[in-house]
């Protein structure tokens, strides 16, 4: 089974170590190399830190031009397509574009003979994100942007979780919903209040490994 993949900092395998010099580190522990260990799958991971759903929706239309192929394609986007430029205050990726490049990119799996798997989007720790997001910004402005709570970052990321939730549903895609492992357990997280810890990117796998063992191919 061939497994490749076109995601964000999750699935890159992202964290945030307090006191490192760098502004982020990768394990190698990330939770699809911990499932793959188990399961044996070949893995052509394209995961790429801060990556929203029109920049990865290039990359696999790339990957299809050269002749790419796979079994399997996840597809694991949103916590940034939702997240904002906090300079500007301007949403990086809208609702609306947001499903439109879901939607292109199942299309171009299944158009190419591969079956789109789809992850979910894991639960801000919405005080330790907004203490990320205000480094160097005008913590007032976004504050009040806001309305005055660091809860609306959760509001405005569970409005994207449940529209892809219905996005899966509606089109038949396999999906991997990972929220109910990390809500209300921060000891899950990094600091940043975004990335899971090394713990958390175990407890990932588990539900990779279970997802995995059952998916069906289209094809």
């Amino acid at each position: 089974m061939k497994l490749v993949v076109f995601g964000d900092s999750i699935l890159k395998g992202v964290i945030t170590i307090p006191n490192s010099d760098k502004l982020f580190d990768v394990t190698e522990n990330d939770s699809l190399s911990l499932a793959q260990k188990e399961l044996g799958f070949e893995l052509d991971n394209r995961s790429i830190y801060g990556n929203i759903t029109s920049k990865g929706l290039v990359k696999l239309q790339k990957f299809f031009e050269k002749g790419g192929e796979a079994d399997f394609c996840i597809i694991e986007f949103g916590s940034n397509d939702c997240d904002y430029d906090w300079g500007t205050l301007v949403q990086k990726v809208p609702l609306a574009e947001y499903l439109e490049n879901l939607s292109a990119m199942v299309k171009l799996c299944r158009d190419n003979k591969v079956t789109p798997l789809m992850m979910g989007l894991i639960p801000y720790v919405c005080d330790d994100w907004f203490k990320t997001i205000i480094k160097g910004q005008d913590q007032v402005a976004i504050l009040n942007f806001l309305g005055g709570t660091a809860e609306t970052l959760g509001k405005n990321q569970l409005i994207y979780k449940n529209a892809q939730a219905d996005f899966v549903q509606k089109n038949k895609v396999q999906f991997l919903d990972p929220w109910t492992i990390f809500e209300g357990h921060k000891e899950f997280m990094c600091y940043d209040g975004i990335h899971p810890n090394e713990e958390g990117y175990k407890l990932l796998s588990q539900a990779w490994i279970k997802f995995l063992s059952e998916v069906k191919k289209e094809f």
